[in-house]
């Protein structure tokens, strides 16, 4: 009977307190929410790096490099992947002995100029890490976008020119 009550008590004293406890999921303070959920618009794309290092302005620089890198590949990746599979079995019945082997390798390169961007936020968290958010305008890339393939045109006009000439005096010595 004792036992009982004991037992009726803890039941009830364990749905009082899991009642209590909060279901609302912990946030780290030392990470600025803009970090997890970069903003989004049409206008506009963000990256966010971070860096903790000794010295502050080094941190800065390396986190402004990471979040520009989430720029570019969000306008190019190359990805390259590879998945090798090896399976292998020697002897005969029940001596025999199977062997097998996967891997797998993938690889994203991205190479863009990107200029006219700017950094949008900065915070730095108690334990010395620099976040950083870079902002930069999709027109702006669209532009740079065409100057690029504007120099590439001139390039490969000045090359056929080339040829060109070379063809005109190759044909001079020939006659």
């Amino acid at each position: 009977m004792v036992l009982n009550k004991i037992l009726i008590t803890f039941l009830m004293s364990l749905l009082v307190f899991s009642g209590c406890s909060s279901s609302k999921p912990s946030t780290n303070s030392n990470i600025p929410s803009w970090f997890l959920n970069p903003p989004s618009s049409s206008d506009y794309y963000y990256g966010v790096g971070s860096a903790k290092k000794q010295n502050p302005s080094l941190a800065k620089k390396v986190a402004a490099t990471r979040a520009r890198t989430e720029i570019s590949e969000a306008v190019k990746t190359e990805v390259s992947s590879l998945i090798s599979d090896f399976m292998q079995e020697s002897g005969i019945g029940e001596n025999s002995q199977a062997t097998e082997f996967n891997e797998s390798v993938s690889k994203s390169v991205s190479n863009n100029v990107l200029s006219n961007n700017t950094i949008k936020e900065v915070f730095s968290a108690p334990d010395g890490t620099i976040y950083v958010m870079v902002e930069m305008s999709k027109d702006a890339i669209k532009e740079e976008s065409l100057r690029s393939v504007k120099r590439e045109e001139a390039l490969f006009n000045q090359f056929k020119a080339e040829q060109g000439f070379n063809k005109l005096e190759a044909a001079i010595e020939d006659l």
